[in-house]
């Protein structure tokens, strides 16, 4: 009986976890990085870039987005979309072919890849005859030719990718229609490019690499025409463009990449994406769809006089130089002050403040304002070191900070600043807008700012005496290597030394030291079964005083009577430090000043870093934010029952008791598995039916996995794998909402957009149809059929003078009447001809083609 009551309460345990968490990848945010295929449809409006990973996106309208991925790890070399349907193929640089299809499905599209081809050659043949240079999806949507750095034509079928042996234009055959002495003197070599004919779809124009180019009829299997390189201008190679600018107005074109149908409901609510950048500046973006929108950026180089300041030197040239050079701006991108990178960020969004920190040490404050404003940043040097001897800072220099007033345009404004001495990187930063209030850590300590009164409230260091490297600073790493190293040989030193008093030792001294051993293993595996020993970590280990997270809390600290406002922090080490706040009453807290004194300290065992620190209220429930209960968005905190500490290291989960700070309970990461903590943040889950919210903890390994954890019962409800191991940026830029998202670098221009949440889930729903207008079968009436992929007729540019825009191309529909003009210009002065028809001198450049139109680029 008891056996069937504890199935029925796990059942209903899995559906409450099924009706709360669910992990989807939702949508990638950012331009694709480095991309190496670009495709168009004009029929579909879509664009299509690959890259060298092997990923393939198709953007339309704004919310419609499709992603896909090869399982090969190759570069996409080429990307076609087959004319009038939703089919596209790629090509990878290890020469296989890939067909892929937005298939509908309830109303929404998905990209699939729904087959694969490999050229196959003749036996013993080199791998020339078939490696695929040229791409050329027929505009009957059922055929693909496929030109080879061999020479060869062959001819696909698809989408079953089926060789028609019987179609291939074979290299022989091509030679046999061109004069010898021509063949004699040149090998055609491979297959530069292939253009179907816009009047007559059975005709295939071949352009190889030395500058021969063969009209070949499909039906009649021969050339048509062929034009020798002696008949075209730079005979030593084929042209490609006729040039990389002529002015046309562009209004006159629609923006082309608008297809399919964005069907994703309305965001129930609005995300805020800010992101810090190494030149000094915070973008904010708006995260609430599938679109990433830029909002506005804000830049802190104004307030400090930097290396890369473009007003230097403005009029200042070298003494006897001719000409004279002077500085008018800055364009090597690597030249801006490395001491502006925003490491932290903090913003209050019922208040308006924001605190953003930096590399050099520097800690700004900012509050909105909507007009601009001419004013000086008051800055506050706080010695985290304070005074101690012995220790000589080895890196960067602080920022200087501009003693005139600054003008701020309208937005965030800075009106205060703190510079830590020695300026190493801020690591960590809590801000708390209700009492005025920002803390601010680094490898050497931590500190408290009052930015209402402008003044320190507390400075505390954490420095351990053998932190030597953390005084190094990152400029000094080829020392620090060299330290790391050298103390690395010493301790081998000191095993090998130890080991060989072992072996002196008598018997009785090895028969000592197996027993404790034996004892040792046996009381570990009395502390469970399947969990191994936490190793404790060396005090010496380096930067054991970093801070690694700041926590401001209401709380229980000196007695259970009376809550107090108070700061914890953690450190690299394994230690949490609480300091008691006495924070004024509103209407004295001009006048008097905020006091803080040390309450509580306490050291893990095992000396891990600590990631996370969470209290708990009375029902268990995490802290609300300042001011969240003030705007009626979250309910005051229990202040009647027990308060918890969480306490998260990068090993384990450890629940305190507030205000005796007693253990109460523990969950184990690192001997379970052997993964270590790297993100936490608190979020809250809900059912898509239920509007009760439950508060979890959201945890981030170095494996790359996520693991949601219950609160206040520290219990593993759910882990998924998310971010590949070996991925380290990405999981360290990892950060969580507090609705079960997040987001991390992809790579260095994307975000990857992630949900635990079954209730907040903000992914691509969009439908993309084949034209209703399919090309007809017959090629013999061509004027009222629709184009292939290329520039439909409605699209041709029209020339003008004016000014309002400057595009570098020109688009030119080639009908018969043009092509007969270009063969006589072969034969002729090619000058005259572009003069007559360009209105203007040609230069050596590029002819490109996509489907049955031609696109020419003219200088001015």
């Amino acid at each position: 009986m008891k056996r069937f009551k504890r199935h029925g309460h796990e059942s209903q345990r899995d559906k409450h976890k099924q009706d709360l968490y669910q992990f989807n990848k939702t949508v990638e945010h950012g331009f694709p990085h480095q991309p190496s295929a670009l495709g168009f449809s004009p029929s579909l409006e879509l664009l299509a870039i690959g890259t060298r990973s092997g990923a393939i996106k198709l953007y339309g309208a704004p919310g419609v987005e499709f992603m896909g991925l090869h399982d090969e790890n190759a570069a996409v070399t080429q990307v076609h979309f087959l004319p009038n349907q939703v089919e596209l193929v790629t090509l990878l640089d290890d020469n296989s072919l890939h067909m892929w299809t937005l298939r509908a499905h309830t109303s929404m599209s998905e990209l699939l890849e729904i087959g694969r081809f490999t050229l196959s050659g003749p036996p013993g043949a080199p791998p020339s005859v078939t490696r695929v240079t040229a791409v050329l999806a027929h505009s009957s949507g059922e055929l693909l030719l496929l030109g080879t750095e061999g020479g060869h034509v062959f001819v696909v079928e698809v989408p079953g990718f089926r060789e028609l042996e019987e179609n291939n234009i074979s290299v022989e055959d091509v030679q046999k229609r061109i004069p010898e002495d021509y063949v004699g003197r040149r090998n055609l070599e491979c297959v530069e490019t292939l253009h179907e004919n816009p009047l007559n779809p059975r005709q295939v124009l071949i352009g190889y690499t030395r500058g021969l180019m063969v009209l070949w009829d499909l039906d009649r299997q021969r050339p048509i025409q062929h034009f020798l390189g002696t008949q075209v201008p730079y005979t030593c190679s084929v042209i490609a463009s006729l040039i990389n600018s002529v002015q046309f107005n562009s209004s006159l074109f629609p923006w082309p990449i608008n297809g399919g149908q964005n069907f994703a409901p309305d965001p129930p609510q609005r995300d805020l994406l800010l992101t810090g950048h190494e030149d000094g500046t915070v973008r904010f973006w708006d995260a609430s769809g599938v679109c990433l929108y830029p909002m506005y950026k804000l830049s802190t180089a104004g307030a400090f006089l930097t290396d890369a300041d473009p007003n230097d030197n403005m009029n200042q040239g070298s003494e006897g130089e001719w000409p004279p050079f002077r500085k008018v701006g800055c364009f090597d991108p690597y030249s801006d002050d490395p001491r502006l990178g925003i490491q932290k960020i903090h913003l209050c969004k019922y208040s308006g403040y924001l605190t953003v920190a930096g590399t050099a040490g520097q800690i700004l404050v900012l509050e909105l304002n909507d007009e601009a404003a001419e004013q000086t940043v008051e800055a506050t040097v706080v010695d985290l070191l304070q005074g101690q001897e012995g220790f000589r800072w080895k890196g960067q220099a602080r920022l200087d900070v501009r003693e005139e007033p600054v003008l701020f345009p309208p937005g965030f404004q800075p009106f205060a600043l703190v510079q830590c001495q020695p300026p190493a990187v801020v690591t960590a930063i809590a801000l708390h807008s209700e009492w005025k209030m920002v803390a601010f850590g680094t490898s050497h300590g931590f500190g408290l700012y009052d930015y209402h009164q402008r003044n320190k409230i507390l400075v505390k260091c954490t420095l351990n005496p053998s932190d030597q490297m953390a005084l190094e600073g990152p400029l000094s790493r080829v020392k620090s290597i060299k330290k790391s190293l050298r103390q690395s040989f010493r301790r081998i030193r000191r095993s090998r030394v130890s080991m060989r008093k072992h072996h002196t030792n008598n018997a009785a001294k090895l028969q000592e030291i197996n027993n404790r051993l034996v004892a040792e293993a046996l009381q570990e595996m009395e502390l469970a079964p399947v969990q191994r020993k936490i190793e404790a970590r060396s005090s010496d280990d380096s930067f054991t005083g970093l801070v690694r997270t700041l926590y401001f809390a209401d709380t229980f600290v000196s007695d259970s009577s009376h809550s107090t406002p108070s700061l914890w922090a953690g450190t690299n080490g394994g230690a949490v430090f609480a300091h008691v706040l006495r924070v004024p009453s509103l209407e004295r807290r001009a006048e008097d000043p905020v006091v803080a004194h040390a309450a509580k300290e306490i050291q893990l065992m095992h000396r891990a870093p600590v990631v996370g620190l969470v209290v708990l209220d009375g029902k268990g429930a995490p802290l609300p934010e300042p001011l969240e209960v003030a705007h009626d968005l979250a309910r005051s905190p229990e202040m009647h029952g027990s308060h918890h500490l969480l306490v998260v290291s990068e090993e384990q989960l450890k629940l305190f008791t507030l205000p005796k700070v007693s253990s109460k309970s523990k969950l184990k990461l690192t001997a379970v598995d052997g993964s270590r903590v790297r993100r936490v943040g608190v979020a809250w889950f809900g059912s898509r039916t239920d509007e009760q919210l439950e508060s979890s903890l959201v945890v981030l390994t170095n494996q790359g996995e996520l693991h949601v954890i219950s609160l206040p019962s520290i219990k593993m409800m759910v882990h998924y794998p998310c971010i590949r191991r070996e991925d380290v940026s990405g999981i360290a830029s990892c950060v969580f909402t507090k609705y079960g998202q997040g987001f991390y670098l992809m790579s260095p221009s994307e975000f990857e957009r992630f949900s635990l949440s079954t209730r907040w889930v903000v992914e691509p729903r969009c439908l993309v149809e084949a034209p209703l207008q399919m090309r007809p079968k017959n090629p013999s009436s061509p004027i009222h059929r629709d184009q292939p992929d290329g520039v439909p007729t409605e699209h041709r540019c029209v020339c003008s003078n004016s000014s309002e825009s400057i595009i570098p191309f020109l688009l030119l529909r080639i009908d018969k009447r043009v092509l007969q003009e270009i063969q006589k210009s072969l034969e002729g002065d090619q000058t005259t001809f572009l003069e007559n028809n360009l209105k203007t001198k040609p230069k050596a450049g590029n002819v490109l083609s996509n489907g049955g139109n031609y696109l020419f680029s003219v200088p001015d």
